[in-house]
Parts: C-alpha cells; sequence; structure tokens
C-alpha cells in the first residue's frame, strides 16, 4: 500500500485536482445562464406546441389567468390531454404506454420541456427576447 503513496507525486495531485474542478464547469455556466433567462420579469413565456416539428400551438403564459385543458390527437385514436393552470403547462394524461410526459408535471420555466416520444409531441417554454433553438428529436 505504501509504494501506491510513493508513485504519486505533487504534480498528479494539482492535475486531479484541475480536472475535478473543470468538470463542474458546464453546471455553472448552464445555472448562470438559466438564472438570467428566469431574472428576467420583463420577458414573456410562451409554451410552443409541436408534433412531428409543426407547430401546432402557442399558448401566451404570462398573462395567462384561467385554467383549462385541450386535447392534442395524434394517429391511430392516441391522444394527449394537456392542461393549461395559470402561468404552467403539462400534459394531464396520455395513452403512450410509458407515461413519461404525464410524470413530467408542471412546466413553467424558459427552456424546460415535457416530450412524448411516441407521438412525436414537444412542449417548449421560450421566451420572447430570445431567438427559439431547433430541437431534434430522432426515434
Amino acid at each position: 500500500m505504501r509504494s501506491c503513496f510513493r508513485m504519486i507525486k505533487r504534480w498528479d495531485l494539482i492535475i486531479v485536482a484541475i480536472l475535478i474542478l473543470i468538470s463542474f464547469l458546464p453546471i455553472a455556466l448552464f445555472s448562470a445562464v438559466q438564472a438570467k433567462t428566469a431574472t428576467n420579469p420583463a420577458a414573456s413565456r410562451v409554451a410552443v406546441i409541436t408534433q412531428d416539428n409543426k407547430v401546432i400551438k402557442k399558448i401566451q403564459l404570462t398573462e395567462n389567468k384561467r385554467t383549462y385543458q385541450f386535447v392534442i390527437h395524434s394517429g391511430d385514436g392516441d391522444e394527449d390531454t394537456v392542461e393549461v393552470q395559470k402561468s404552467r403547462i403539462r400534459v394531464k394524461s396520455a395513452t403512450c404506454p410509458d407515461q413519461v410526459c404525464v410524470l413530467t408535471g408542471f412546466i413553467d420555466q424558459p427552456g424546460e420541456t415535457i416530450v412524448c416520444l411516441p407521438y412525436h409531441l414537444v412542449i417548449e417554454i421560450q421566451s420572447d427576447n430570445e431567438p427559439p433553438q431547433d430541437i431534434i428529436v430522432s426515434s
């Protein structure tokens, strides 16, 4: 055991420490960008619902004061029930087998998404002051 400790030099420990610190850099950058968009009160939030890369509906969330539901039909009689509640949105129920989109729950911050892969349905919260980004969904 002591022979292993003799093999480790001071610069080995410094390099390992630097690599560990660098590994946390993406988390710090992502958190900083998300905090910047979340703290901008002037930005309005829009839920963009797409299916098969076609925009089905855009819902303004910042000025919404009511609760309502609507159904999105896909092929073979499959459907997703989407619920908009004040300034947030979720998939309330779906006929897909895995139910990942239902378990995601409500989303309300820019950049958050709900994805239903079996039906190729994507709900994304976008901010008006940022350009929309392409989403690639592969199946």
